[in-house]
């Protein structure tokens, strides 16, 4: 009976937040929503690796949490600021040869409440975040 408490919880929580769960079987799902913004919030996911260099599992997880977040920062940040993307190519008889893209953000997200966390097989990590629009809007930023 518990168990079945435990799922509706969850359920619920994820239905409440309209993004869903990003994890089918442990794995990532084929199909998900990362950033959304509704009337009240900037919902924002972000996911996290466990290095495979730790050797408990509780560090895996608790790293891995760690890096779904500093994403879910990121994808926030993006969201709000814009990104600049540097990209290069180097072609060589019609052929790519290398390429590299890089991405850069700068701006001050505060006030962002992790609403759920999600565990995955080899001990990945995915978040949902959420940052009140209102918080935005009294520093004097607008989201569409």
């Amino acid at each position: 009976m518990k168990k079945i408490i435990v799922l509706l919880i969850c359920v619920v929580l994820a239905a409440c937040s309209s993004m869903g769960s990003a994890v089918k079987k442990g794995e990532i799902a084929p199909s998900f929503t990362d950033t959304k913004v509704d009337g009240k919030y900037l919902w924002v996911r972000g996911f996290g690796a466990a290095n495979p260099q730790h050797t408990s599992s509780a560090q895996k997880k608790i790293m891995s949490r760690e890096a779904a977040v500093a994403q879910g920062y990121q994808r926030a940040a993006e969201y709000i600021y814009g990104t600049g993307v540097t990209a290069e190519m180097r072609v060589k008889d019609a052929v790519a040869q290398d390429s590299t893209i890089e991405n850069t953000i700068k701006g001050l997200v505060a006030g962002m409440e992790i609403y759920s966390t999600e565990y995955m097989n080899e001990d990945a990590c995915t978040v949902i975040m959420r940052l009140p629009l209102a918080k935005l809007k009294a520093a004097g930023i607008e989201v569409k």
